[in-house]
């Protein structure tokens, strides 16, 4: 049984000592949540739980906001980083800012006052986030709420505040988890909430778990503002949504290409009749299915280690360049993810992050001046940015990584390659061409139709007369975008497309006539 959150006995002793005014305590070995503290400190407020809304994992980017005021709609913005995006001044402000920009100023209660498009306020989002947060000891009050004394404290599962055992008139330490009578009047207030004028005003139903549709895919996003004309159902094209409750103009996305779809335009093409939100990974079609299965496969296999055929062009080039291997070339390539992660795929994802930015400039939020290459490998989002779908693809050789790319595919449409790189004391040797090759040849296997990737207008002659790409013309770029409208596009590159051969299956009695036949490629410089 899980006991509440407590101090280690070492902890307690080490600070009795530290301390001169220091009670005494002895723990046996019921392993309660207890903690010994008499330095004076101010008590931390209730309003620490409302930071949870704009930490990692709460509230998502890009999600609609409102400040409501007697059933009325005052203001409109949405989350962004460590604020809201104001819709009055375009910038992004506090929650209080954001108050005061909705002319309420002298209420200072902005978390019980902006809500969500579908009803719930910052505050009511913040209370559920505080019941599965899991505090550490440090981050509870030092002396108890009741009569400001240290000594041993038991500390609140919901909030900062720490008790004396008799100052909270328990007869003896709870075990699990354990909320103070404050949180739990605040709980029960929150019962009533979907009674309140604003909460009903700003989409709030009854029946319907709001919170749910928070976590899961009910709730729009708005990315950027200049993507909220590509940002629509891939089928009717219509930007509208049903801010609550679950029905035709309900938008859900498919976990593979990521396309937005009404539930109701899926019934009426016979693509899916959905009665409710679908419970772990949704797929629009059997092909993006199949793909995702397909690379899931592909993670679980690991490394793929390179046939001697596949290494003419290498060998050729380290003969060129007389660096030619004495011994075995132990040449592997793998797909990786951030998201599956173990010690070993964890080295691997560091040393690509290291290549990348060993051979780009950092690429930088402008807003907060952090680095989007990290996230960019680790599939992680942020501020705005969907990096989820994004696999990593490294080339080995050796057991040390030469050559990293970033991939995300879009369904059987289009795959992207926004970044591909080889380490620099390895460039110039036919890697970062086998390792093009074998992401190639996992796009021809998965039978997606288009290959894209941003290019410096330096490098787009490499890429086109070397590796077969294409300028993508201004007008195809905004089609494209339109259905992929995550497509990741840099200041000052040129976007470049080829379309994939087809996968090509050779029989087992071919495979040894092709192997003796086969000649070294006349593999380009890099």
């Amino acid at each position: 049984m899980k006991l509440p959150r407590c101090a280690t006995l070492s902890e307690i002793k080490c600070r009795a000592r530290s301390q001169k005014t220091s009670k005494s305590s002895t723990i046996g070995s019921l392993g309660v949540s207890v903690h010994s503290r008499t330095q004076w400190k101010i008590t931390k407020k209730d309003q620490k739980m409302h930071w949870l809304v704009f930490e990692e994992g709460g509230l998502p980017d890009g999600t609609e906001v409102a400040y409501y005021s007697r059933g009325k709609k005052l203001l409109v913005g949405y989350k962004q980083g460590s604020g809201i995006v104001c819709s009055c001044c375009n910038s992004e402000v506090s929650p209080s800012q954001f108050e005061a920009h909705a002319g309420w100023a002298s209420r200072k209660k902005p978390y019980g006052y902006i809500y969500t498009s579908n009803g719930v306020s910052l505050h009511e989002f913040a209370m559920s986030l505080l019941r599965g947060h899991k505090s550490s000891v440090k981050d509870s009050d030092d002396l108890c709420i009741i009569c400001a004394d240290g000594g041993i404290l038991v500390l609140c599962d919901g909030c900062p505040r720490a008790f004396h055992k008799e100052c909270a008139s328990l007869s003896a330490v709870p075990r699990g988890k354990w909320y103070c009578k404050y949180c739990e009047n605040k709980f029960q207030r929150e019962k009533f909430v979907e009674h309140n004028a604003n909460a009903i005003a700003a989409g709030r139903i009854s029946g319907i778990d709001p919170i749910e549709q928070i976590s899961k895919r009910c709730m729009r996003t708005v990315k950027n503002p200049e993507e909220a004309e590509v940002i629509a159902c891939a089928l009717c094209r219509c930007y509208d949504f049903s801010k609550s409750g679950f029905g035709p103009r309900t938008v859900i996305l498919c976990d593979q290409c990521e396309k937005e779809y009404h539930v109701g335009c899926l019934k009426k093409r016979k693509i899916a009749d959905l009665k409710e939100l679908p419970k772990g990974k949704w797929f629009c079609c059997a092909d993006c299915k199949r793909i995702y299965s397909a690379l899931q496969n592909s993670l679980n296999s690991g490394e793929e280690k390179l046939s001697e055929s596949c290494l003419g062009g290498v060998r050729m080039k380290l003969k060129e360049k007389r660096m030619d291997f004495v011994g075995d070339l132990d040449v592997r390539w793998r797909l990786i993810s951030g998201k599956i992660t173990s010690r070993e795929t964890r080295v691997l994802l560091a040393e690509a992050v290291s290549i990348f930015h060993d051979c780009f400039d950092p690429i930088v939020d402008s807003a907060t001046g952090r680095d989007f290459i990290p996230s960019m490998v680790y599939g992680r989002n942020i501020r705005g940015q969907d990096f989820g779908g994004m696999y990593c693809a490294i080339l080995t050789v050796n057991s040390i990584v030469v050559s990293a790319g970033i991939l995300r595919i879009f369904g059987q449409d289009m795959a992207e390659l926004p970044l591909v790189a080889t380490r620099i004391g390895s460039q110039g040797q036919g890697y970062f061409q086998l390792l093009l090759s074998c992401i190639e040849k996992l796009l021809a296997f998965l039978n997606v139709r288009r290959f894209i990737l941003p290019s410096a207008v330096e490098a787009m002659s490499i890429w086109t007369e070397k590796f077969g790409f294409k300028e993508i013309p201004p007008d195809l770029l905004v089609s494209y975008k339109k259905t992929c409208w995550q497509l990741i596009t840099f200041k000052g590159t040129c976007m470049l497309e080829k379309m994939v051969p087809k996968c090509r299956i050779i029989r087992h009695e071919e495979t040894e006539a092709e192997t003796e036949t086969e000649t070294e490629s006349d593999a380009p410089d890099e």
